[in-house]
């Protein structure tokens, strides 16, 4: 057979196994992938079941407050607190058929019934008549009792459903992996064989013989094998940098959701949008995690720093912030210490950044920077009129990726007060804070003084 028959062969018969694995490999994707989807239906509806019970729920506790009323305004409290779970009720039903739950839509007769004999109960109790409320809620005992059997009976079905389904996904998942390295192994085999076929007839002899008429290019091949392998290497970092691939997938998301936004309905711009936020949070916590990472590596640059030319140049860079919040920072007379500048200038701001962020809506941030004398050190408090930490959250806050609260409330990445604790324990001080909810917040950290033993000879830096 001759040479170019013996490579056609061997690139049929990878081409060959190559697509075998790729279907096979597609099939299982798809497969797994509408078994997921399966539980997803599943898990909504177990949710949309709960939901009902817990309504449900709260309206019969709100009923027994209704009863249980002392006074008029009492009784109007609970009635309005009751119309409100029977309206969350009613706004329930159409979401059923929207998503096509028949076994939630089976209840539908019930569930109205319920509202109708509830909506009875609450303008009794609207208009006083707590006895006349009470009658409905005794005559209507057993068939609630019955009705919420239903629903928890329908939970029940939907989460072994779930349970069954993600059982299935498991195992299909598992089976395929084994039969997706049996094939992948006989590919391997078969690519093997066919390509020591190939190398054994002919290209060892070729390779050979090449290399006897190329000894004179030997060095230069070696040269260009190790600049190829720290190319290899150089390239590996790049391809693992995390910034590039969430910045794309930021900067695309948005630009479909610009250009093909009459395209889509406003769930799937609600989906891009989604995307684009995620991308940014991953965005600004990559860029404080690489921080973070590297500030063991920042070099000390210990000196005198003044913290009022601190201040002032906080005032600069956060002038922005505190325009647009109409924030009030004052700051007493504070002292100079021992550190290096650039990392006591972002503690300051990223404390009074805090404070202003987090802050009741419509409240004007006030913070204050203030010093005391703590024998060998210096103790610098940060206060504000924000909206305060619970006392057992105090020592967790400067955990890192440690959050209190949701993106949408207050964006952050979790990282600015562990960045704060280290550049502190870096300077040989502490940080702690006091708080309650709703009374503000007050964060000391400790600064060694100036002339301190262990910074005698280091320069003094000049404020930037």
């Amino acid at each position: 057979m001759s040479l170019r028959a013996r490579i056609l062969t061997l690139v049929a018969g990878l081409v060959a196994m190559t697509l075998v694995v790729m279907l096979f490999g597609l099939s299982t994707i798809s497969d797994y992938s509408r078994m997921m989807a399966d539980y997803d239906r599943a898990a909504e509806n177990a949710y949309r079941g709960e939901r009902l019970n817990f309504l449900i729920s709260s309206a019969v506790m709100e009923s027994r407050g209704i009863y249980a009323s002392r006074s008029r305004s009492e009784t109007e409290t609970y009635a309005g607190r009751l119309d409100r779970n029977l309206d969350r009720i009613e706004s329930e039903i159409p979401v059923w058929r929207q998503e096509g739950i028949s076994s939630l839509m089976a209840l539908e007769a019930k569930t109205r019934d319920f509202v109708a004999q509830r909506r009875d109960l609450s303008r009794l109790g609207h208009a006083g008549n707590v006895a006349a409320a009470t009658e409905i809620g005794d005559n209507t005992r057993q068939a609630r009792m019955a009705f919420q059997a239903d629903i928890e009976r329908v939970v029940a079905d939907t989460r072994t459903a779930m349970l069954q389904t993600r059982t299935r996904a498991a195992t299909y998942r598992n089976e395929r992996i084994i039969s997706f390295a049996a094939v992948t192994l006989a590919w391997i085999a078969v690519a093997g064989g066919l390509s020591f076929w190939v190398v054994a007839h002919f290209i060892t002899r070729e390779i050979d013989a090449a290399r006897r008429e190329s000894e004179a290019r030997e060095q230069l091949l070696k040269e260009l094998m190790d600049s190829n392998t720290e190319l290899e290497r150089f390239a590996f970092v790049a391809s693992h940098d995390m910034q590039e691939p969430v910045r794309m997938v930021n900067i695309y998301s948005q630009m479909v959701l610009e250009d093909y936004q009459g395209n889509l309905d406003e769930r799937g711009r609600k989906y891009l949008r989604t995307i684009s936020g995620a991308a940014t949070r991953m965005q600004a916590m990559i860029r404080d995690l690489l921080s973070y990472s590297r500030m063991r590596n920042d070099p000390e640059e210990l000196g005198a720093v003044d913290l009022n030319d601190r201040m002032r140049q906080m005032r600069a860079n956060l002038g922005r912030l505190i325009q647009d919040t109409g924030a009030e920072v004052t700051g007493d007379d504070l002292p100079t210490v021992g550190g290096n500048p650039v990392q006591l200038q972002r503690v300051l701001e990223n404390l009074i950044a805090n404070a202003i962020k987090y802050q009741p809506a419509g409240q004007t941030p006030r913070v204050t920077v203030s010093a005391a004398d703590a024998g060998e050190r210096w103790k610098i408090t940060v206060g504000d009129n924000g909206i305060g930490i619970a006392p057992e959250h105090a020592a967790s806050v400067f955990e890192p990726f440690r959050r209190l609260h949701s993106w949408e409330e207050y964006p952050g990445t979790g990282l600015g007060l562990s960045i704060c604790r280290k550049i502190v324990e870096r300077h040989g001080g502490a940080i702690w804070l006091e708080s309650e909810p709703g009374h503000g917040t007050r964060v000391h950290f400790t600064l060694p003084k100036l002339p301190a033993p262990a910074l005698a000879a280091a320069p003094v830096v000049a404020a930037a």
